[in-house]
């Protein structure tokens, strides 16, 4: 196999994967876009993690510097081919994980109580700062970080301090891959506000006509946001037949806030799939059965399928009795098929991810399904991605690791299977060719 590197942009060749500017003159070679190098072989990752947003490249028949065959690339600056095909990044590899401040933290270069570390070793942060990552990791060969996130920022214009590596406490920020929070892992009991009719969230809990335009929000039927905290009433007495929310993740926040108002006849504040208020009324004697059964109500927001004439749901199963929705296929309806061929696809996979979830008997939760063409492009998927066409989710599994669901999987699995080693909770899968990498 004829492994290449091709450079796609100038850039810097480095001894040590550290910025440039802090190596010395002969630990660095500028290098021009263009430029290409037969390889010997290349990582992007060791047992420690990645390369602070480097690949590791050894160079065959060829040295640069001080007569050195060993470097490191900055991985967007580059790519490997092997045969003339692009082999890494992987597909979809390139989806960027990202850093949300969840809370204003302190970033530290140790894992360890700020009040151990030098004024040097720390950085403050505000609410609401995202860095794009090359990398994280929560634990190591030794263990776990102190409960903190260790993380390499991808771009070398967001390096704090020059640097690329940080580590920030777990509880105040959490990963996000396609704007779907996949570490610390999603808590299935998390409290979880539901709209079920056309509303307003508001500033304010008064009849919307009293509020100014900045002070509410439209809210349609089957929005659903993950929250911390709800109330229906406090001291001074109830909200005038509100409820008062907080939105946990700040990716989530309205118009930049996380506090709101809904009147609670249009929501319901549910957890692990059950009504916890408004508090349901007494049973009712269920009617007799209807001739013929009549089809199954659902809450979610209504759309259309091309090709299609009836109406779907974002919390219609795909497959008859399947755990798997046209929600997370959708992102809630936000990203519908172009075409019928598309849709076939996701049933496709649906019956494949079926399989799957039946034969480990867990939970899957999607962090990404259907991607149209802008989308991919914006969140960095691979120009050819299954994702394009319907065929590919990345998927956590409740419990375990990527690793862990391939080693399940592998024998059985259809098509296509990835994992990252710098995105370690996530496995690609999808009904493409049979293939697998990051083994």
């Amino acid at each position: 196999m004829n492994q290449v590197l091709r450079v796609n942009q100038a850039t810097v060749f480095v001894l040590r994967p550290e910025p440039p500017s802090q190596l010395a003159a002969n630990e660095q070679v500028a290098i021009a876009a263009g430029s290409t190098y037969p390889l010997q072989s290349y990582a992007y990752a060791d047992i420690d993690g990645g390369f602070n947003g480097h690949i590791r490249v050894a160079l065959r028949d060829r040295t640069l510097g001080p007569g050195l065959n060993t470097w490191f690339v900055p991985s967007r600056d580059a790519q490997v081919e092997a045969d003339g095909v692009v082999v890494y990044p992987h597909e979809d590899q390139a989806s960027m994980p990202v850093l949300w401040i969840n809370i204003g933290t302190l970033l530290k270069r140790r894992p360890l109580d700020s009040t151990l570390l030098n004024p040097g070793e720390t950085v403050a942060v505000p609410r609401g700062q995202t860095y794009r990552l090359h990398s994280y990791a929560f634990a190591d060969s030794q263990g776990n970080f102190n409960n903190h996130i260790k993380f390499a920022i991808r771009d070398t214009e967001d390096f704090v301090n020059g640097l690329s590596t940080w580590f920030v406490f777990t509880p105040h920020a959490f990963v996000t891959l396609d704007n779907e929070v996949v570490f610390p892992r999603p808590d299935p009991n998390a409290f979880m506000l539901r709209v079920t009719a056309n509303t307003l969230f508001k500033r304010r809990p008064v009849d919307s006509s009293q509020l100014a335009a900045n002070e509410r929000v439209a809210a349609p039927p089957g929005t659903l946001l993950v929250i911390s905290a709800y109330a229906f009433a406090n001291a001074q007495g109830s909200f005038n037949g509100h409820i008062r929310f907080t939105i946990k993740y700040v990716k989530d926040d309205i118009n930049g806030l996380n506090t709101w108002y809904v009147f609670q006849g249009h929501a319901r504040v549910e957890r692990a799939g059950v009504v916890v208020y408004p508090q349901p009324g007494p049973p009712t004697p269920p009617p007799p059965p209807p001739t013929p059964p009549l089809p199954p109500q659902y809450v979610g927001r209504p759309f259309r399928l091309p090709g299609n004439t009836s109406t779907f749901y974002t919390d219609q199963p795909i497959i008859p009795g399947g755990n798997f929705t046209w929600g997370e296929a959708t992102r809630d309806a936000t990203r519908i098929p172009e075409t019928q061929a598309i849709v076939n696809n996701i049933i496709g996979l649906a019956r494949a991810l079926q399989t799957a979830r039946n034969r480990l008997n867990r939970p899957f939760v999607i962090t990404s399904w259907y991607r149209p063409p802008a989308i991919n492009a914006a969140v960095g998927g691979a120009s050819q991605s299954q994702h394009l066409f319907g065929r590919a989710a990345d998927i956590q599994v409740q419990g375990l690791s990527g690793r862990q669901v391939a080693n399940a999987l592998m024998l059985s699995w259809p098509g296509g299977m990835g994992i990252y080693s710098n995105i370690p909770n996530i496995i690609h899968l999808d009904t493409g060719p049979k293939r697998t990498w990051g083994f």
